[in-house]
This record gives C-alpha cells, sequence and structure tokens, in this order.
C-alpha cells in the first residue's frame, strides 16, 4: 500500500498540534496565561485533543482505537474541553462519557449517519486552568490565540475533508465563525446535546430530523 492510499491517523492531528505548542507563541509559553496543555490523552473515548475524537460503542468506552481517521465524514464540533480540574478527574478512567456524549450519539444513531463516518473535537485549543467545566473563557481579547486555534482548526478541517461540520450549540458556533473562515462542507448549526434532557420531544425531534437531512444533502 503506497503512501497515497494510506489512512490517515490521529497522529497526524496531535504531531501538528504539538509542533504548535513547542513554538511557544505565548510569551514563552504553549497556551496564554489561564490556559495550559493536556496532561495527558485518553486512550478511550473523548473529544480531541483529549481524546482522538473517535466513536466508540457503550460497551467499549474505554478500548484503544486504531486512530484511522473518517475521511469526508462529519465533524462534530465544540467549544473548548473544559478545566484542567475537571480532565485529571477523568485519568484512572481515562475516557469520558458525560451526557454531552450520551446525548450526541444518540442524534447519530437517530439520524441514520454510519458511526465510523464521525470525529468529535473542538474549536478552542488547551484546557482552562480556571473556573467551571461548563463555563466559557473569553478568548477574543487575545487575538493571537484567536489566530493559533483558527490555524489548527483549518488544518483539522482540511486533514479530514469532511462532507459536514455539525456546530455544537452558540458558543462553538462564535469560535467557528470567527476562526474557520470558510470551509467547502456543509455546515449545520445545532443546540448544544448537553440539554437534550431538558429539549421537548418535539424540538428534538426536529434537531435531529434536520442532522439527517443536511447528511443526506452533504
Amino acid at each position: 500500500m503506497d503512501e497515497s492510499t494510506c489512512p490517515k491517523s490521529v497522529n497526524v492531528l496531535w504531531d501538528r498540534l504539538e509542533v504548535m505548542e513547542h513554538e511557544m507563541r505565548f510569551d514563552g509559553r504553549s497556551y496564554p496565561r489561564g490556559m495550559c496543555k493536556f496532561p495527558f490523552r485518553l486512550a478511550g473515548q473523548g473529544f480531541f485533543p483529549g481524546g482522538d475524537g473517535l466513536w466508540r460503542q457503550d460497551s467499549a468506552l474505554s478500548a484503544v482505537r486504531d486512530g484511522s481517521l473518517p475521511i469526508g465524514g462529519v465533524i462534530f464540533l465544540g467549544n473548548d474541553f473544559g478545566t484542567l480540574a475537571s480532565y485529571n478527574r477523568r485519568r484512572s478512567a481515562s475516557f469520558e462519557n458525560v451526557p454531552t456524549w450520551r446525548h450526541i450519539k444518540a442524534r447519530v444513531c437517530y439520524a441514520e449517519i454510519p458511526s465510523e463516518k464521525t470525529f468529535f473535537t473542538n474549536a478552542i485549543l488547551g484546557l482552562r486552568e480556571e473556573g467551571s467545566a461548563l463555563g466559557k473563557k473569553s478568548w477574543q481579547s487575545i487575538p493571537e490565540f484567536a489566530l493559533f486555534c483558527g490555524e489548527f482548526l483549518r488544518f483539522q478541517l482540511e486533514t479530514l475533508a469532511p462532507r459536514l461540520v455539525v456546530i455544537l450549540g452558540p458558543h462553538a458556533r462564535e469560535s467557528f465563525d470567527a476562526l474557520a473562515k470558510k470551509t467547502s462542507a456543509k455546515v449545520l448549526y445545532t443546540t448544544h446535546p448537553y440539554a437534550d434532557f431538558g429539549l421537548s420531544k418535539d424540538r428534538l425531534k426536529d434537531e435531529v430530523h434536520a442532522l439527517a437531512k443536511a447528511w443526506r444533502q452533504s
């Protein structure tokens, strides 16, 4: 098998991110003050870059995948991974299964999107060193960080060449609109799946219908 036909690995993304972090663009730091690198990688289920961003069945959440990226599929884009403290609590289990994961996987199944064509990632890199996991850190006042995250987001889009990009919630929409600039993929803005338990059945049905339609038309 020649290089052109080899499946791309998530290591391509991690390697590029490490190169960017080692450039120390923020006063000799990998990230602006208040943000930090991931201290370890999740072996099992986890949004990129904390995890590999790949789908796992519920019976195998801690399983190690081969890392093959789903080229030409669908990217689900959140805003950021949260805080260092909340991430460190996942060290022993080495996977995450928060409501966001459970709800977005249910949407994927109901929309009949092939699970092997999905990738889950974030627009904003790094971990917040303070605040709550559900909070939001303003990065607009740090234009260099916006450039940093935008550069890597565009690299993700170029590498995976998705048919569809699904933006999860208003914070991710704000980040995507500011950072991505443009993409040839179809873009769908949705509510954040974390709060699906608070949606009416009709509203949730509408979200799933819109997802299924976007996938068919992409």
